[in-house]
C-alpha cells in the first residue's frame, strides 16, 4: 500500500508541469497558422501548496517577451496539472484539475488584440476523467483524451458540444489502464499516446502503444505496438509537444519510461515514417543508452517537456535522477531538470552549456522568434530563461515569474 501510494504521488508529481506550445503537433484548420489578432506571447505558472501537490494554474499574455519580474493580478486560473493548450487556430484551451478535484468541464478561449481573454464555450466532461489533451481536425471536429476513462472524446470545438465517444479499453494491457495520452493527427488519421499505466501509475513492461483512429468516420483503426526497441510509455500525457511531426512529416514519439524509478523500464524517443503505420523499428534513442555530452551525471532517464523547432533540432528539459541525492525520497523539490539539445539525425545529446539546473517542476520549453526559452526553478530564481542556437548564448531568467514557470507560447513573429 505504501509503494501504490508513493508511486501515485510520484507520477501526479511528473505530470504535473509541461510545455504547452502546439504549433507542431496538430493539422492547422483552414487557412491555418496562429490564428488570432494578439500578436504578444502567451504563459502560464503554477502556484502550489507547501507540499507542492496541490495549487493552481494561472494563465497570462504579455504584448513581448520584456525583462521583468511577473505576478498573477492579471492571470485567469486553470486546473493544476494541467498547463493551458495553444491550437494552430488560436483557440486556448484550460482543462479541468489532472486530479479531478474541480469543475469537470474544459473551456475554450479566444485572444483578442489587446491579449485580453475571451470565454467562447465549455465543453462538459465526465469527473474525474483525467482529461489531459486536446488536438483540433478542423473548426467542426476536436479530440480530447481522458486518461482515467480509456475513451477519446470527439467534439465541436465551436459549439464545445460533444460528438462521440471512442472507447480504446480494448487495448488495455493486463493489470493496466489503457491511459491515452497525448495526439497528433497526420493525414486524417488520429495518432494517440497509450501510458498503459498499472496501480501504481508507473508502466508494467517495455511496449511502446499507440492508438490509430480515422478521423473521418471516429473508429478505432489500428493499436500500434512496439516491443524490440526496450521502451514504454508513450508520449508524457499533459505534454502536447512530446508527438510532433518533422518537415518530413515523420512523427515522433517522446516514452517516459518509468520516470527513473524502475530500472529496465525506459523512456527515449521512436518514431513513425511518413507513409506508414508502424514504429520504425530501426530508429531509437534510448536514454538508458545515450551519454549526454556536458551531464555530469552521463545520462537522462527521461525528457521532462520537448520542443522541436527544424532541422531536427529538438530541445528539451531532461530529467536525470542521479543529479540530486534525494530525488528519490523528495521528488517536489529535487534539482533533477537540465535544457539539453537533441539532434534527431545523428542520435545525439548535449546538454547546453550555461544552463542552470532546475526542479522537478521544470518543463516548459517554446520558441520565441529564433530563441528556444526553458521555463526553470532553480536555486536562484523562477522564471523564463532562453538560448540562442546560432550563437550558443544563454541568458538568465528574462521573465521572473511567481510559481513555477510551466508553459510559454510565442505569437510574435
Amino acid at each position: 500500500m505504501k509503494i501504490i501510494k508513493f508511486f501515485s504521488v510520484v507520477f501526479a508529481m511528473t505530470m504535473f508541469l509541461s510545455s504547452c506550445d502546439k504549433d507542431n503537433n496538430v493539422n492547422p484548420i483552414p487557412n491555418g497558422g496562429d490564428e488570432t489578432d494578439f500578436k504578444g506571447i502567451l504563459f502560464a505558472t503554477t502556484i502550489t501548496n507547501a507540499e507542492g501537490n496541490n495549487g493552481t494554474v494561472y494563465l497570462q499574455s504579455a504584448d513581448d517577451m520584456k525583462a521583468g519580474t511577473y505576478g498573477i493580478q492579471n492571470a485567469i486560473p486553470s486546473g493544476f496539472g494541467v498547463p493551458p493548450l495553444v491550437m494552430p487556430s488560436g483557440n486556448v484551451y484550460l482543462l479541468p484539475s489532472y486530479m479531478g478535484n474541480d469543475k469537470a468541464e474544459i473551456a475554450r478561449y479566444e485572444v483578442d488584440a489587446n491579449g485580453k481573454f475571451i470565454k467562447q464555450g465549455v465543453l462538459q466532461i465526465p469527473a474525474n476523467a483525467a482529461a489531459c489533451n486536446v488536438v483540433e481536425l478542423n473548426e467542426k471536429k476536436a479530440y480530447v483524451s481522458m486518461q482515467n476513462l480509456g475513451i477519446v472524446m470527439a467534439f465541436n470545438p465551436t459549439t464545445m458540444k460533444k460528438i462521440k465517444d471512442i472507447d480504446l479499453n480494448s487495448l488495455r494491457q493486463s493489470e493496466a489502464r489503457v491511459s491515452p495520452a497525448s495526439m497528433i493527427i497526420r493525414d486524417n488519421k488520429l495518432y494517440v499516446g497509450l501510458s498503459q499505466m498499472n496501480a501504481q501509475f508507473m508502466p508494467n513492461q517495455n511496449s511502446i502503444e499507440l492508438a490509430m483512429i480515422d478521423t473521418q468516420t471516429d473508429e478505432l483503426k489500428k493499436h500500434i505496438t512496439n516491443k524490440s526497441l526496450g521502451m514504454c510509455f508513450a508520449t508524457r500525457p499533459i505534454d502536447p509537444n512530446s508527438i510532433f511531426m518533422d518537415e518530413n512529416k515523420d512523427i515522433y514519439i517522446s516514452c517516459l519510461g518509468a520516470f527513473g524509478f524502475i530500472p529496465g523500464l525506459n523512456g527515449g524517443i521512436v518514431r513513425i515514417k511518413n507513409g506508414t503505420d508502424e514504429i520504425d523499428p530501426n530508429y531509437a534513442i534510448r536514454m538508458d543508452q545515450t551519454q549526454v555530452d556536458g551531464l555530469s551525471v552521463g545520462k537522462y532517464d527521461f525528457l521532462a517537456g520537448v520542443k522541436y523547432h527544424k532541422d531536427g533540432k529538438l530541445y528539451a528539459i531532461g530529467s536525470a535522477m542521479a543529479l540530486d541525492p534525494n530525488a528519490m525520497t523528495n521528488p517536489y523539490t529535487s534539482m533533477t531538470s537540465l535544457p539539453c539539445v537533441i539532434d534527431l539525425k545523428t542520435k545525439t545529446i548535449k546538454a547546453i552549456k550555461g544552463m542552470e539546473i532546475g526542479n522537478a517542476h521544470s518543463m516548459a520549453v517554446g520558441i520565441y522568434k529564433n530563441m528556444v526559452v526553458f521555463g526553470l526553478s532553480t536555486k536562484t530564481e523562477n522564471g523564463f530563461f532562453t538560448y540562442d542556437p546560432l550563437t550558443g548564448k544563454t541568458t538568465g531568467a528574462v521573465m521572473k515569474v511567481q510559481g513555477a514557470p510551466c508553459m510559454f507560447h510565442s505569437f510574435v513573429k
